[in-house]
């Protein structure tokens, strides 16, 4: 497993401990010139709980995955969106 690939799946895991539907979060990492943009979509219910207050969970994600990134020495961002609804 590459360090990208072990960045990727440390957020899958951690944005699956944080909802209450773990099955359905989604981790994509799109790469770029300078970047990999890792677009995690989670459920409907879920979105408001990885965000956070004010964006508290998800700045901290994003400052923990800019950690990762800079020991790497590549850029991360992270993106949240919306996946699929609840049944």
């Amino acid at each position: 497993m590459t360090d990208f690939e072990e960045v990727c799946d440390w957020a899958l895991k951690t944005v699956r401990l944080i909802g209450d539907y773990p099955d359905e979060v989604v981790v994509e990492a799109v790469p770029g010139d300078e970047s990999t943009t890792l677009r995690i979509r989670a459920n409907r219910e879920d979105v408001g709980k990885v965000i956070g207050r004010q964006g508290r969970t998800s700045q901290a994600l994003r400052i923990l995955v800019g950690a990762m990134g800079k020991k790497l020495k590549w850029r991360f961002v992270v993106e949240i969106n919306e996946g699929t609804q609840s049944l």
